[in-house]
């Protein structure tokens, strides 16, 4: 009998050891994906009983909230779609997006103490509470940048250049997230991509906008002044490719500061040759391009094309922004503040504080440098020649009564379609408070359509 037992119990000590390491792979190793399977009913039942932290903007109004139904938490979004391209969704059936997405572990509680706590609420049968979230977004100026842009295609973004808060960012179309459920193949569905935030995943050519980041690259070499002499003949022909002035327009003998304030194209393709493809390349980095900006929510990196791989006619062309150069328009916001912050950019974020179930702080985010890619000096000179777009040049629709604003316009054309309207500007222009970014999708000029909608935000912002 000693060999069949011996036999016997090694069978069941097996049988033992595989089920002991199928416990731990499964309560140990597979749990996060079986906790986030979407097949699991009992996750999200789980998920349905927390109640999740709230989300208000930096003057004190809800923008996600819970109501109770039974036992179960279910989000509501009290400003619509107002919010969503960067605010996302909370649904049980087709997960997240935006904030509630990236700071889904605060809002639900699973992180620190607030995690620590979930354990303690499970056993004592008490329900789980989120952390809450204070953005830096202003909803006066939220509001103020959506009525302006309306229902036309574009973006819009508002931020303080001294701290990189993201003060508003509007993009349309978009869509009302307390709907995602029931609209969800209508919204993928649709050609006008509502689902995209045009504001930091819109990528489109920045035309005379991205004359900020060659003046700032010809200004901080030393290869001209604000008083350098130029002649337009209303043409320039680089490497084969004529470059016209928008609308066939002839400026004549000018100085630097004219070429910047009326976007005379054929002298910013003059300086961009001058300067070389390298150069050009080195600070379209300086100031952001190519890069990932460190902003936690979904992005699109601004391009520029290597230095190597440009010929005198790409060139030119991308010295007033078009050919292969593209931008997000928080990118070109990025850009405009490092003139209005002394050249420096900061880095842009949206959520300014983690709170716990009793308001007390938890986390809040710090100004933080990012990049530097042009010095003061070169900043403070870059200012006045913005101030003189606004004040002279193509871009007096931005004025204000009583504050002087600083700007750049942009037509960046496109292909068998009306031009791309770009607006970048801060104001006060001697204390700078707030910048804008306004990008309109086939609507004219830079001047006569994006302008406008920058001088509403700044003046929002600004409680004019």
């Amino acid at each position: 009998m000693d060999r069949p037992l011996r036999r016997l119990f090694l069978f069941f000590a097996l049988l033992f050891v595989a089920l002991l390491v199928q416990l731990t792979y499964i309560q140990v190793w597979a749990a996060p994906k079986l906790k986030t399977n979407s097949a699991n009913t009992r996750a999200i039942e789980a998920e349905m009983k927390v109640d999740r932290g709230t989300i208000v903007s930096s003057d004190g109004v809800e923008l996600a909230v819970n109501h109770v139904d039974g036992p179960y938490f279910l989000r509501e979004y009290p400003q619509g779609s107002l919010t969503s391209p960067w605010l996302g969704y909370n649904s049980l059936r087709y997960g997240r997006a935006g904030v509630e997405r990236v700071y889904n572990e605060e809002l639900s509680g699973q992180t620190g103490l607030l995690g620590i706590t979930s354990y303690w609420d499970e056993l004592l049968g008490r329900v789980h509470k989120g952390a809450a979230l204070k953005l830096t977004i202003d909803m006066k100026v939220q509001r103020a940048a959506a009525e302006a842009l309306g229902d036309r295609k574009g973006a819009v973004v508002a931020l303080d250049p001294r701290t990189g808060a993201v003060l508003a960012m509007v993009s349309y179309p978009r869509y009302d997230p307390n709907e995602i459920d029931t609209l969800w193949k209508e919204l993928n569905a649709d050609p006008d991509t509502p689902l995209l935030n045009r504001a930091a995943q819109g990528l489109y050519p920045p035309g005379s906008v991205f004359k900020i980041v060659v003046a700032g690259a010809a200004l901080q070499i030393g290869a001209l002044t604000t008083k350098t002499e130029f002649d337009d003949t209303g043409s320039v022909t680089a490497g084969g490719f004529v470059v016209n002035n928008y609308g066939d327009r002839v400026f004549g003998p000018h100085d630097f500061t004219e070429a910047f304030a009326k976007s005379i194209n054929t002298t910013f393709a003059k300086i961009g040759v001058a300067l070389g493809a390298d150069n050009l390349a080195s600070y379209a980095g300086g100031f952001g391009f190519n890069e990932d900006i460190p902003w936690p929510l979904s992005q699109a990196p601004s391009f520029f094309p290597e230095g190597g791989g440009l010929d005198k006619a790409h060139v030119a062309q991308a010295s007033y922004g078009q050919g292969e150069v593209l931008a997000t328009p928080l990118q070109i916001a990025l850009a405009a503040s490092a003139v209005a912050n002394g050249g420096q950019i900061m880095k842009p974020y949206l959520v300014a504080q983690v709170l716990d179930q009793n308001a007390k702080v938890l986390r809040e985010t710090k100004a933080e440098k990012w990049l530097k890619p042009i010095s003061s000096e070169t900043a403070l000179t870059l200012r006045a020649l913005m101030v003189e777009v606004v004040k002279n040049g193509t871009g007096t629709s931005a004025a204000l009564s009583g504050v002087q604003v600083a700007g750049k316009t942009g037509t960046a054309e496109v292909a068998e379609k009306e031009p791309h309207a770009w607006f970048a500007g801060f104001a006060p222009a001697d204390d700078p408070q707030v910048v804008v970014a306004v990008l309109v999708e086939n609507a004219g000029t830079g001047g006569g359509v994006a302008a406008p909608i920058a001088r509403a935000v700044i003046a929002a912002a600004l409680g004019l």
